[in-house]
């Protein structure tokens, strides 16, 4: 049952002459998933799944006359998006309705209902990386997104910084090493490039310090900062607020599927009367599933 708003709520401003009123929205940082997430149109049904194949090896040296090797590849994972359904609404009494008081009280909160639901999109952006170290939260490879051990066809492989590190110059470099040494699903060295930062409010600063300066950052010496002569994270930096960790950071790389939104339903506003109480109500409502892919479009550690 809807519990609608009354005229009574609002008194002071439902009179004749309306008092201005301060409406209480605020710039909730809307659309900071973006700097990240990929968005998608899902399969229409209750799921979207997306298959994680491994090809072949090295090819060998065929000596003269023999026959040509032959390799086969396969299904490594299965990666399943499920969508939920996301939704708030409000109800006003038939009194404000019938005093045009409706029309600007619903503007309002109209307002506070699409960003309830910006942070209800924000919140689930930023779980993926703040889970993003948890077994518990696993991938369609059976291990959290940020994993010293993700299986491949012979053996296994990391994106997570060898030695968890606060964010510095030496723990930056050593992680964006690491991204070069990426294999793919057969173990065989590939080209990932990073792209960007991705930190959280307390590394802010630090982070901005490592992209921008000239020199060696946390030295003495008179070293150039290689981050920033030789372009590594071009992108910059993408700070997500709703990252709960002090001391994570991540390094976003352009493997084509990795962190993403699949959308199954955009957003959807819709208005109708109750007719048992005349109100007038209000709804909100999309569906959609966050997630990830290939765990190599993210190298990162929890920090120290």
């Amino acid at each position: 049952m809807a519990n609608p708003m009354r005229s009574t709520d609002f008194r002071s401003i439902v009179e004749p002459i309306m008092n201005e009123s301060f409406d209480g929205v605020y710039n909730q940082r809307a659309d900071e998933w973006k700097q990240v997430f990929k968005e998608f149109q899902g399969t229409p049904r209750n799921y979207h799944e997306e298959v994680m194949l491994y090809g072949m090896g090295a090819a060998p040296e065929l000596p003269d006359g023999m026959p040509v090797t032959y390799q086969s590849g396969g299904v490594l994972f299965l990666q399943r998006y499920i969508y939920r359904v996301y939704g708030l609404a409000f109800a006003l009494t038939k009194v404000l309705v019938e005093d045009g008081d409706h029309i600007r009280i619903g503007q309002t909160y109209s307002k506070h209902l699409a960003q309830s639901l910006i942070e209800t999109k924000e919140t689930l952006g930023a779980n993926v990386l703040n889970r993003a170290f948890n077994g518990a939260f696993p991938g369609g490879d059976g291990v959290s997104l940020i994993s010293p051990s993700h299986p491949i066809v012979n053996g296994t492989y990391s994106n997570q910084l060898n030695t968890a590190a606060a964010l510095s110059q030496t723990s930056l470099e050593q992680m964006l090493i690491q991204i070069r040494n990426a294999v793919d699903n057969n173990g065989k060295r590939i080209r990932l490039t990073p792209k960007k930062l991705v930190i959280g409010p307390s590394n802010t600063f630090q982070a901005e310090v490592l992209l921008n300066s000239a020199l060696r950052a946390g030295t003495a010496n008179n070293d150039i900062n290689p981050v920033k002569s030789m372009g590594m994270l071009s992108e910059g930096q993408a700070n997500l607020a709703r990252i709960t960790s002090t001391t994570a950071w991540w390094i976003q790389t352009d493997a084509p599927e990795g962190l993403k939104l699949a959308k199954r339903r955009g957003l959807e506003k819709s208005m109708e009367g109750d007719f048992e109480t005349d109100s007038m109500r209000y709804k909100a409502t999309e569906r959609y599933a966050f997630g990830w892919s290939d765990p190599r479009g993210l190298f990162g550690t929890a920090g120290i």
